[in-house]
């Protein structure tokens, strides 16, 4: 970004600094751009939202409040329209669609949408609702609910620092998998391939304040690895998005080799997140093994964690060495 005042490139720094929101206090890091040579501070409308999404993040995680996708997921579950639910919930007509789109809502609607993950409970508020559904709704919305009740229940991932705000997404994790076997046109091994995923959800989080994959990091020997990446793996293949197999190296050495067997799709992925997969592409995917897992020992994330084996706070993001700068 250009000074307004001289015409040159500004530096973009950032700093921690504190934001008021709904009367409370959020500590985040700040970004700007300093003219060198009056000191003026400047910022665009990336850098501001940066801001509010992660003091938006905090407040949410704090009081139990659903992020945009798991409100969008828990309406689609009952495949109803956001204005339906809206109506369903006793909000303003447009209220749940906002709330999607990352209008925070208040801690009582916040619960309420929440609340409304359980079958049962969306069935008594269709019930509750039925003075002004027709028969046929309420008969395919509880049909829709008691689907899912008849269901195995899933292991709730909940949206924090740790995971980048952003619930586990198999898909898109196999999707990244293809676009670097692509980028490099060979098979990755589960080494580096580790930190390209640890790069990509860093740098996504730099940009944006949210992950792409949802995946924890831990901090090991060989660098930043997804906390339970050999699982992960594992449901990967058994899903038959990717496959695994054993090379040997010699000298008693082996690794595994990962091959993508679904073909990348960028609708998966927004704008910015492409913008990161290219970033991570040209910066780290061509680097040998050893070279990524030495680079991965410089981030600051990596070096207060290590000691301990202990899960990065994504908030390290910030502290990247060669991070993704913000497109203004």
């Amino acid at each position: 970004m250009k000074s307004p005042i001289t015409g040159k490139e500004m530096l973009l720094r950032h700093e921690a600094s504190k934001v008021a929101f709904r009367k409370e206090e959020f500590s985040i890091v700040s970004h700007y751009y300093e003219c060198g040579d009056s000191g003026e501070r400047f910022t665009d409308d990336r850098l501001d939202e940066l801001s509010i999404v992660q003091v938006h993040n905090q407040y949410r995680e704090k009081y139990g409040i659903p992020f945009p996708d798991e409100i969008r997921r828990i309406r689609e579950r009952y495949g109803i329209s956001a204005s339906k639910m809206s109506e369903i919930l006793g909000l303003g007509a447009n209220s749940y669609r906002l709330y999607e789109s990352g209008e925070v809502p208040s801690v009582a609607i916040g619960r309420l949408i929440m609340s409304i993950r359980n079958p049962e409970t969306f069935i008594q508020q269709v019930s509750a609702s039925a003075c002004f559904l027709t028969a046929k709704e309420v008969a395919k919305l509880t049909l829709a609910a008691e689907n899912l009740r008849a269901q195995p229940a899933q292991e709730a991932v909940f949206p924090s620092k740790l995971n980048g705000y952003r619930q586990p997404d198999l898909s898109k994790i196999a999707g990244i998998i293809a676009f670097f076997q692509g980028f490099l046109k060979s098979p990755l091994f589960k080494t580096k391939l580790n930190k390209l995923l640890f790069y990509t959800d860093f740098n996504t989080y730099k940009l944006t304040g949210y992950s792409t994959t949802g995946l924890e990091y831990r901090a090991i020997q060989f660098g930043p690895v997804p906390s339970q990446f050999q699982k992960m793996y594992v449901n990967l293949s058994e899903t038959g998005q990717i496959s695994i197999d054993e090379q040997y190296f010699g000298n008693g050495a082996y690794g595994d080799e990962i091959n993508a067997k679904v073909a990348f799709d960028q609708t998966l992925f927004s704008p910015e997140e492409l913008d990161v997969l290219e970033h991570v592409a040209n910066r780290y995917a061509k680097l040998s093994t050893d070279d990524i897992v030495k680079l991965s020992h410089e981030e600051t994330g990596w070096m207060d964690n290590a000691d301990q084996k202990a899960l990065i706070n994504y908030r390290y993001a910030f502290e990247l060495r060669q991070g993704i700068k913000p497109i203004s």
